[in-house]
């Protein structure tokens, strides 16, 4: 449970008592908090743009814990794209607020996986008893929060639940859904006919991937525009042109990165953000792999692993793998669960590997089923949006090609290189990358900063 609240701030509104104390000493996320509460951009949405690893989910959190007990007559619904995102909202939802007041609504097709679902939020959901239950009456209006994925979301309309009972609709990864999915929550729960009933807030960074779009004649249109991203570029979320600053009574941008070792947030700060964020991780995740002695750059937790093993496709999916760097990345992990690191041991929990080919996800997690390391997670950009990992390891796949495919996205790109927090290890062929001119960039900033492995370094890997 969280500490005693503790009095930092009153407006002309209300008094604020911070349920977490360190949300006091972020000036961003207090006004982004207070001006949620107070309504402050309604009827317009109130956009929290928050780029990788600066607090934008504790202040959903905070804010909602805060309307919560400010607020009492007043029920909230809390929306997310994917599952995961929900049930992390309501496990720290659940910190904050009283078990008896906090429902968690899955979809049927959620009961395949249950077992992935942590005990706190299964207990406050449709799936208490390890069955699914439909939605009834009494779980919506016993509970002022509730919480569910966009398109499960849906079923609350179809429960005729009124278009009044919610005054807060939060909508969590905004940016990487469709308009119309986020609209799911909105349109029927926050409206009636032409009017607004609820405060719609959209969370989300529309730096990083958007709405997946399936049929190419689509991606032309304005499917593969999130709502978040379309709205940002309206009068009202642009910058001042005279003041250079946005409107904060209706947008925030959260610029303090405390997830990651300044070497490691960097690049993407620089390209994505326009070097707005400021590094503010903790000296433990900052120095935890720093010194290591397989680096390139002891100084700088940072390497790229240069390698040239063949591509291949699959045949039947059609999707590429690269068994060269898989085996290089098994090495690292192997390495680091062995030996620790600098002395501190590291468990399996603590190692992602992403790859952005479905066939290399799968590749890499046969071998790792083979060496029985079941806790390490592997996962596509997509799947790895909105996580983070202490050590990350990325296997790009593209080798001896003529292009690097849709590793060439942007926003793929600014996923993948930002989810480590103390060290992140890539695994590439610095010939095929560096035709792109985003991946030139990056391989231009890991030679700046010392982090190439080569044969000729300390670092020589042991056979």
């Amino acid at each position: 449970m969280c500490a005693a609240p503790i009095i930092i701030i009153i407006t002309n509104d209300v008094v604020f008592q911070w349920i977490r104390q360190n949300v006091a000493s972020n000036a961003e996320q207090v006004v982004a908090i207070r001006n949620i509460v107070n309504q402050t951009s309604f009827p317009a949405p109130y956009i929290l743009f928050g780029p990788p690893g600066t607090g934008k989910t504790s202040t959903l959190v905070e804010a909602i814990g805060q309307i919560y007990k400010l607020r009492p007559t007043v029920n909230i619904l809390v929306a997310a794209t994917s599952n995961y995102a929900a049930n992390e909202l309501t496990s720290r939802l659940l910190d904050c607020i009283p078990d008896e007041d906090v429902f968690r609504f899955f979809a049927y097709s959620s009961l395949k996986k249950i077992d992935e679902i942590e005990w706190d939020v299964l207990d406050v959901s449709n799936l208490a008893g390890h069955s699914y239950s439909n939605i009834c009456y009494e779980d919506i209006y016993m509970c002022r929060v509730v919480v569910a994925t966009l398109t499960t979301a849906g079923r609350l309309i179809q429960a005729n639940i009124k278009s009044k009972h919610f005054s807060y609709v939060f909508i969590d990864e905004c940016g990487s859904s469709k308009e119309i999915t986020s609209l799911i929550p909105i349109a029927g729960l926050a409206t009636n006919g032409n009017e607004i009933n609820a405060s719609v807030v959209l969370a989300g960074d529309p730096k990083q991937l958007g709405p997946v779009i399936q049929y190419d004649f689509l991606k032309q249109t304005s499917h593969g525009l999130s709502m978040l991203e379309r709205l940002m570029n309206l009068p009202l979320y642009a910058k001042d042109q005279v003041t250079n600053k946005y409107n904060h009574e209706a947008i925030m941008v959260l610029r303090d990165n405390y997830r990651s070792n300044d070497r490691l947030i960097q690049f993407c700060n620089d390209l994505f953000y326009d070097g707005q964020l400021r590094p503010k991780a903790s000296h433990e995740i900052k120095n935890f792999a720093v010194g290591w002695h397989r680096l390139p750059n002891r100084n700088c937790p940072l390497m790229f692993h240069p390698i040239s093993s063949k591509t291949k496709q699959d045949k039947l999916t059609y999707s590429f793998f690269n068994a060269g760097e898989a085996k290089q990345v098994l090495f690292y992990v192997s390495d680091l669960l062995k030996n620790g690191l600098n002395g501190k041991p590291v468990n399996q929990s603590d190692i992602g590997i992403l790859s952005f080919y479905a066939r290399q996800v799968t590749f890499l997690r046969g071998l790792c089923t083979s060496n029985k390391w079941h806790d390490i997670e592997i996962g596509s950009a997509e799947q790895y949006q909105g996580r983070e990992k202490p050590i990350m390891m990325i296997s790009t796949v593209r080798s001896n090609c003529d292009n690097v495919g849709f590793l060439a996205d942007a926003k793929r790109l600014n996923v993948a290189l930002t989810r480590a927090r103390s060290l992140m290890i890539v695994v590439g062929n610095t010939e095929t990358l560096q035709q792109d001119p985003l991946w030139k960039k990056f391989l231009d900033y890991c030679r700046k900063n010392g982090a190439i492995f080569s044969k000729d370094s300390q670092n020589e890997e042991e056979n």
